[in-house]
């Protein structure tokens, strides 16, 4: 018969210890809360139309010409029948889609523990969230190359879809770029224009901003920049023939470097007329969450899916998408 008693041993709790001391031993902690500051939208995402698509192909017809319309003799006056030609135009949907495994384990234990309490509804949202920041980069970068005959399962961006471009060269001015361009749009007879906002890279920004510093500082103009409130942030307004237009600092508005020179980059720059950007939606406007169940290895499945595609309407005439040559400054992160 094993009489036997389990030997206690001392150990050392020092190095489990931040401090020792007279009543108090204190060990490691942590915050409850994990540090996140991570980007997870785009802010064009909040200001263009959601519209349900027609179809797996989403269908529109925009109309190009107003046919007609002649001075005639007021004594003899005759006309000539005339019609409008109206062409259909698709966008296909797309899906976008993510995933988050709970380990049954890890949930209780965690539950156990109380420590980051929130962090299994922190991660679903996380989730989700990785959805909408694909789709915030697609709505510019998407790399999908035709609207109803999909070549990849991207979006075509903007940057692809919009037809009237410009470029700003290294020495040449970004306020001047920017209205010339949004004049030459307002001054079409053919179509009724009116450009709503400019969407800029942020270093893009920067270099728009050191060219007014710079020459209001020598005198050689006044500031031309006011200040509006845009998706809760305040941004400059620049004064177009379009009226003031917000310059908005938009991060996935892509930057690559120049053909010519390696030392610049190219920064985009958008004008764009949002009324007739739009999301062509299926279902639901936002993100579906699906709770998949508990597999055999008792992991709780969650999926998340977006069903749409983003379509700029008139992408010759109604926006317009340019690049800014300046030395390059790399983006942190």
């Amino acid at each position: 018969m094993n009489n036997r008693v389990g030997v206690a041993q001392f150990v050392d709790i020092a190095a489990a210890a931040q401090f020792q001391g007279p009543g108090a031993i204190i060990t490691d902690d942590f915050q409850k809360e994990i540090t996140d500051v991570l980007r997870r939208t785009s802010i064009l995402n909040g200001r263009i139309s959601y519209v349900p698509a027609t179809g797996d192909i989403s269908t529109y017809y925009e109309q190009n010409t107003i046919n007609g319309g002649e001075f005639v003799d007021p004594r003899n006056p005759s006309a000539t029948a005339t019609s409008n030609g109206r062409t259909p135009h698709g966008v296909k949907v797309k899906a976008l889609t993510n995933q988050v495994n709970f380990g049954h384990y890890d949930v209780t234990l965690g539950q156990q523990q109380k420590n980051f309490a929130e962090l299994k509804a922190k991660d679903l949202n996380d989730m989700l969230n990785g959805i909408g920041l694909a789709h915030g980069k697609g709505l510019w970068r998407g790399n999908d190359t035709a609207l109803s005959v999909p070549t990849t399962l991207n979006y075509v961006g903007l940057e692809t879809q919009i037809k009237n471009t410009f470029t700003v060269g290294a020495n040449a001015s970004i306020v001047a770029a920017i209205r010339a361009k949004v004049a030459a749009m307002v001054a079409s007879e053919k179509y009724e224009l009116m450009p709503t906002a400019v969407y800029i890279n942020p270093i893009g920004h920067y270099y728009m901003e050191e060219e007014v510093r710079v020459a209001v500082e020598s005198g050689k103009m006044s500031n031309p920049f006011g200040k509006t409130v845009v998706a809760g942030i305040e941004v400059a307004t620049i004064m177009t023939a379009a009226g003031l237009l917000p310059i908005i600092p938009e991060p996935f508005i892509k930057a690559t470097v120049n053909a010519t020179t390696p030392s610049n980059t190219d920064y985009g720059i958008a004008i764009l007329t949002e009324p007739m950007v739009e999301y062509h939606y299926v279902g639901e406007k936002g993100i579906y969450l699906f709770e998949l169940g508990t597999t055999g290895n008792l992991q709780e499945q969650y999926v998340g899916i977006k069903y749409g595609a983003p379509v700029a309407k008139g992408p010759s005439y109604a926006h317009a998408y340019g690049t800014i040559e300046r030395p390059t400054i790399t983006a942190v992160g």
